[in-house]
């Protein structure tokens, strides 16, 4: 039974560490780095870079509670970049991994001012996280547009100021759990 543990222990800490390595989970002040982008681009697509941000979600149950742990995280083999030199791009790119953080705090926000119901939890609560990431999915594609695909400096620099005033807003859902209380 022991080595069952310390085998489950090296196999869990061993994936924890490649997991680890593979994304970058979302943090205030930190920014992408080109070195970040390991996926192989594709020639085929008008886009210079590729941010693959996931917003993931994990939930237990505690005596009429539901716990979720959240994370925003930047798949590194998932994203790529033909143009690593071009730091407008690159901000671009926070941008988009921005705006991913930034839905996550509104689902969060959703979570605290909704009761469940515990025979509906499940399908309600993904109601709502496919509702955020339909707006997430309308932000991305109104921000390529609006600043055309890194074109324009005084636009990138625009929807960062919107999108930090945003988080700043939501500052108080800038949290990786939350407690979500069940009624029968």
């Amino acid at each position: 039974m022991h080595l069952f543990i310390l085998f489950f222990l090296i196999l869990f800490s061993n994936t924890v560490v490649h997991a680890q390595q593979d994304t970058v989970v979302w943090n205030t002040g930190a920014e992408l780095k080109w070195s970040d982008f390991k996926g192989i681009p594709d020639k085929q697509s008008h886009y210079e870079a590729l941010t693959h941000a996931e917003i993931r979600y994990a939930v237990t149950f505690i005596k009429g509670l539901a716990k979720f742990n959240f994370s925003n995280i930047f798949l590194k083999k998932a994203s790529w970049t033909k143009n690593n030199t071009n730091l407008d791009l690159l901000q671009h790119e926070q941008i988009h991994f921005d705006i991913a953080e930034l839905h996550k705090r509104l689902l969060i926000g959703l979570l605290y001012t909704r009761d469940f119901r515990k025979h509906n939890f499940e399908k309600e609560v993904k109601q709502l996280g496919d509702s955020i990431n339909t707006a997430r999915n309308r932000m991305d594609e109104q921000f390529d547009q609006d600043v055309l695909h890194i074109n324009d400096r005084n636009r990138l620099v625009k929807w960062q100021t919107k999108i930090n005033k945003e988080l700043d807003r939501l500052k108080s859902y800038d949290r990786n759990s939350i407690l979500v209380k069940l009624i029968d």
